[in-house]
């Protein structure tokens, strides 16, 4: 697995082509929208810019909880946010995602705190090794932060 540090990992032009392919499969892009505006817009504390915390972005666990959201739709419809995910894999390891990824988008649904451990063991119980479930598992969660 490749660790790189100091690059934004998820883009606006990410959430852009996840609107694309949600669109082109008849979804609604709404929440999408909503996610990228809060990433990338630059604004919190009122809203409108002004008052506490204007001009920093959405909170941490806000934004964390958003990129968890980003990363689901990007396991059910792909696009470079996936690739982005792979990108960080073996061959082995991404033909594996790309088998269960609906299953993987499924189970992370369910999840209220994300951690390596329980996404590791639901990948083994999809059928994977221990070694490509834990390599898995950590780079989903290097992605969303």
């Amino acid at each position: 697995m490749t660790i790189s540090t100091g690059e934004s990992l998820i883009t606006a032009a990410d959430i852009d082509d996840l609107i694309t392919r949600v669109r082109q499969t008849a979804g609604d892009p709404g929440p999408l929208e909503s996610a990228k505006a809060a990433l990338f817009s630059g604004f919190s504390g009122n809203g409108d810019g002004h008052g506490d915390g204007a001009g920093t972005g959405p909170d941490p666990e806000a934004a964390r909880l958003i990129r968890q959201r980003l990363l689901v739709t990007a396991l059910r419809h792909g696009g470079a946010l996936l690739a982005k995910l792979l990108s960080r894999l073996s061959p082995r390891e991404t033909a594996m995602v790309r088998r269960y990824a609906h299953r993987l988008a499924n189970f992370l649904d369910t999840l209220e705190v994300w951690a390596a451990r329980p996404v590791m063991l639901a990948l083994m119980r999809f059928g994977l090794p221990y070694g490509e479930a834990e390599t898995i598992a950590v780079a989903v969660l290097l992605l969303v932060g």
